[in-house]
């Protein structure tokens, strides 16, 4: 009887500590998930940076990544992709345009984006 209510105990405890593992928002970090192409939306807003949220979750501020890439156009396809939860220095990004132009660079930056992920325009 003894073995059962510690499995119990253990089982409700083991959750909540879980939950603590997910990377909280600090004050000035936005966490964007890149570790499927489906969890986050991407475009590019200037000719080294690339605007991207979440899709999904309650996280929707967006976040300004600063890259390696040389030239980023308006019109590029943007790719992201993170081994961890949050995307970070480092992280991979992949940049293609029509007509065959595209490049592999690198995470420089991450930080919160000064408007919305609608409002920002490329500059």
């Amino acid at each position: 009887m003894k073995y059962v209510i510690l499995s119990v105990l253990l089982l409700g405890t083991s959750a909540a500590f879980a939950q603590d593992k997910v990377p909280a928002n600090t004050e000035g970090r936005v966490c964007v998930d890149a570790t499927s192409g489906t969890r986050y939306n991407a475009r590019p807003i200037s000719q080294h940076e690339v605007l991207a949220r979440n899709a999904i979750g309650p996280e929707k501020r967006a976040a300004v990544l600063g890259t390696t890439c040389i030239h980023i156009y308006r019109e590029s396809t943007i790719g992201l992709h993170s081994l961890t939860q949050c995307i970070g220095l480092g992280d991979d990004v992949s940049v293609n345009t029509m007509g065959g132009r595209g490049e592999r660079c690198n995470v420089t930056s991450v930080k919160p984006a000064a408007e919305t992920y609608a409002d920002a325009k490329y500059k």
